[in-house]
């Protein structure tokens, strides 16, 4: 008898901030160490918010703006903006 996993429910808006983080950090064609760096937190910290594993707080998602050279509320308004996965 296999016991399965329960299934991992990400929240919409924190699926949607992964997505707008990688996509954002491949447009600059940085790596995760580099984004990390700039942003002064772990890569594997930016690794777990790519794939939604963790939801990032205010002082985090600023300090990945900063990183990335954008404002937050830029980034903020295109994770709004992205489309829901079904």
């Amino acid at each position: 008898m296999s016991i399965k996993p329960a299934p991992r429910t990400v929240e919409p808006l924190v699926e949607a901030f992964a997505t707008v983080l990688r996509r954002r950090r491949l447009a600059q064609d940085l790596s995760q160490e580099a984004l990390a760096r700039r942003a002064d937190v772990s890569m594997r910290f930016v690794s777990l918010l790519e794939l939604g594993r963790h939801m990032p707080t205010i002082n985090t998602m600023q300090k990945l703006a900063k990183g990335l050279g954008v404002p937050l509320s830029d980034l903020v308004r295109e994770a709004e903006e992205e489309p829901a996965k079904e």
